[in-house]
């Protein structure tokens, strides 16, 4: 299934508010292709959408671009039986769920309920810019 449209505006704001109004709140919420209740809220939109501007200082502070235009990516890959999806657990035990679409590559990242494995938080979502770490997210057992 070919991925949907580049989302184009000209400005961050409108980005936020096509995000809470396509995502944020439980009738928006996203069901994967396995069953999986995917929520969204508010703040989800400055992790996915900012990146750090320096190295040195890992905090996100720039506005991306190319991760907005492809915010309606993230329903189309979550509800996708094609893409590729790995658990990874986390240091502190929290297990989250890769999904990966190989071609562009482009990851979506939920984290799982530990109290109930058919609820999830949505993360963050990217393009993968470097052939490592597509190999890194496919070292991790497939889900």
């Amino acid at each position: 299934m070919a991925l949907p449209p580049l989302i184009i505006f000209p400005t961050e704001a409108e980005y936020r508010t096509y995000f809470i109004n396509k995502y944020v709140g439980q009738a928006n919420s996203v069901i994967t292709f396995d069953g999986i209740t995917v929520r969204f809220f508010r703040e989800n939109f400055n992790h996915a959408f900012f990146t750090s501007s320096s190295r040195k200082f890992p905090r996100k502070d720039q506005f991306d671009r190319s991760r907005a235009e492809r915010i309606d990516w993230i329903k189309h890959v979550l509800e996708d039986p094609a893409m590729e999806v790995y658990r990874r657990v986390m240091p502190n035990g929290k297990v989250r769920r890769i999904v990966l679409e190989p071609t562009t590559p482009y990851a979506v990242i939920i984290q799982i309920d530990p109290k109930d494995c058919t609820q999830a938080r949505f993360i963050t979502a990217y393009i993968v810019n470097s052939s490592s770490a597509v190999k890194k997210m496919r070292s991790n057992p497939k889900w």
